[in-house]
Parts: structure tokens; sequence; C-alpha cells
């Protein structure tokens, strides 16, 4: 009898080890492959750098389909829309559709899905944008700040004719919308306010409204670590006069 037993143990035993069906370990689990984040993209005509764009903007994925709005420098147009489906590494049915340009997307996506790459073609544009019918070149996209800009930074903004303030931005980002405070040191009238905007690629925008001590409106760009701010204020009220610009450093 005890026989019996010990060997009814070790059977269940092995059934526990095994998954008496199929084990498998959680380190097969993969994770879904995704565009969604911060891109930066170069557009090289086979024409000429004249002809080439780049363009910065916010990738969203849903299912297999990703889609943003990018700002395009280096072309006829100044922003549009970028679409296509991922399956697997391949990037099909893209397009990038600005004011009169209507673009064709194919290529790849890297494994990290931090880089992609492949060719274009423009068809039948129109308007301002007729000379480049027919272009083709290659292209190539970075992803840039994966979670967007956050964290605190500080610097010194300098005006024209003012000793140079210093703000500190605390700042947290959610799908590329920012919030959080500004603090002003050494400023005649600012102090501290809460602020508001959006990033797209490495560009950003934010607001504040102090009430009485004034609004301001900062804008500019991120490195593409995200640890370094470059910004224009717009100061408006009695202390419009501290509009400036500065460079601003993650500390944390």
């Amino acid at each position: 009898m005890k026989s019996i037993i010990l060997i009814a143990v070790v059977i269940c035993l092995g059934c526990s080890i095994s998954g008496c069906g199929g084990y498998t370990s959680p380190n097969k689990s993969q994770t879904a492959a995704s565009m969604t984040g911060n891109w930066q993209f170069t557009f090289t005509s086979s024409k000429g750098a004249s002809m080439s764009l780049s363009g910065t903007g916010t990738l969203t994925q849903t299912g297999s389909n990703f889609s943003g709005t990018l700002s395009i420098t280096g072309a006829c147009t100044t922003s549009g829309t970028i679409s296509g489906t991922l399956s697997g590494l391949s990037i099909t049915n893209g397009r990038l559709t600005g004011t009169n340009l209507p673009i064709t997307v194919s290529g790849t996506v890297v494994s990290s899905y931090n880089s992609a790459g492949g060719s274009y073609q423009v068809m039948m544009a129109s308007g301002v944008c007729a000379s480049v019918s027919g272009d083709s070149g290659t292209w190539t996209g970075t992803r840039t700040i994966g979670s967007g800009v956050s964290g605190y930074f500080i610097g010194p903004m300098q005006a024209a004719d003012r000793l140079p303030m210093q703000l500190a931005l605390n700042l947290k980002s959610d799908g590329g919308q920012l919030s959080g405070t500004a603090t002003f040191t050494n400023s005649a009238c600012l102090h501290s306010m809460n602020v508001a905007g959006t990033q797209s690629g490495m560009n950003l925008e934010l607001q504040g409204d102090g009430g009485t001590d004034g609004s301001v409106v900062l804008s500019g760009t991120t490195d593409k670590e995200g640890k370094t701010l470059t910004l224009n204020s717009m100061v408006s009220g009695i202390c419009q006069a501290e509009s400036g610009a500065g460079t601003l450093t993650k500390l944390r």
C-alpha cells in the first residue's frame, strides 16, 4: 500500500512540473509590436536635397494600423498625416499626405521598433507641389522620445534688456499632452503657475496663466533623449519685456 501511495505522489508531482497538458514558460511571452511614440522622419529625394523633406510627429498604433500628424519642413507643404499597416516587420499601405502632396510609402521596421526605412513615390501632386509629381526616393524614421518629455528641467531665460530669470519646469507627458508647473526666479512679476500644452515629435508648446502676474507661452524643441529643452518665451501682461529665450537641462 505504501508503494502505491508513493507512486501516486510521484505522478502528481510530475503533473505539477510538466503542467499535465503543456507548460508555457513566462519567458516565452511576447510584447506586442508597436510604433506608438514620437518619431522623426527624413525623406531623401532622387532629385536632390532641394526636394527632400523632414517631418516630426507622434504616431499612435491600434492593432496593426498606425497613424499620426507630422510637422514638415523642406517641402511645398508644412504639415501632413502619415499612416500605414504593420505586418511583422513590414510596413504596407503606407501614405504620407500633405496639402497637394500625396506620397506612397513602403519599407520595414527594425525588431526594436525604434527605427524604420524604405522607399517612397510621389503620386499626382498639384498646386504648389505640382513640380514634384513622380518624384521618388528613400526615407528613414527614428523614434525620438518614446514616452514624451517629462521630469524636472531648469535653466536661464534671457530677455533682450533684462537680467536673466531662472525657469524651472516640472512636466509629465501623456500621449503627446504635456502638463505641469512653471516656477520663475528673479522675475519682476512672474512667480509660479500651472502649464499645459502639446508635444509633436521634438516640437513642444506650453501655455500658462499666472492671473494678475501675467501669462506666458513657451515654445521650442527638445533633443532626442529628452534631456534638454530649447525654448522661446512670450510673456503677456506687465512683464512682457521679460520675453526671451533659453535652454533648460533635465535634472531628474
